[in-house]
């Protein structure tokens, strides 16, 4: 009896050690379709929503500086773009709707392409995009498939052929 317990502890402790190794899965990843976009009882994206062109959904929040800056550039390159080759949303995790709000006009963003997550961290939206590691941004086809993970705005222009 003793031995099945030993036997059982040990491949306990394996199994703990190698799921401690195990690599974290952050974001969806390329190829996926990409899941419904809705806030507030308002779909922004769905893949059954035809879309000639790209969507760059693209998640941030101020406290986050690497995504906050991000969406700064992708909003530039988006609005200097211009022919809407590429539609922009952004969504916002800031932990204040006035400081969203303040930060949305500071940054100089286009209000159209901004939103705010209420729910935050709790949303099903949050859930679904797997951002509990960290914010992401996505390059979505017409067919609703991730075609780049967090692009950079040059990655953009030759995806899409600027």
């Amino acid at each position: 009896m003793k031995k099945i317990v030993s036997i059982v502890v040990v491949v306990a402790v394996l199994l703990a050690l190698t799921s401690a190794f195990a690599p974290e899965k952050t974001g969806l990843k390329q190829g996926r379709i990409a899941p419904e976009v809705t806030l507030a009882d308002t779909t922004l994206y769905a893949v059954d929503e035809a879309y000639e062109g790209y969507t760059l959904l693209h998640f941030w929040a101020s406290y986050d500086a690497p995504s906050r800056i991000a969406n700064i550039r992708y909003s530039n390159a988006i609005e200097q773009q211009g022919d809407n080759k590429v539609r922009y949303i952004a969504v916002s995790y800031e932990r204040n709707e006035a400081l969203y709000g303040e930060i949305v006009k500071r940054d100089n963003l286009l209000p159209a392409t901004q939103y705010y997550d209420a729910a935050g961290e709790g949303s099903q939206l949050y859930s679904r995009y797997r951002l509990n590691k960290g914010f992401a941004t996505y390059l979505i086809d017409a067919d609703g498939k991730i075609v780049a993970h967090n692009p950079s705005t040059q990655t953009i222009e030759k995806i899409l052929g600027l």
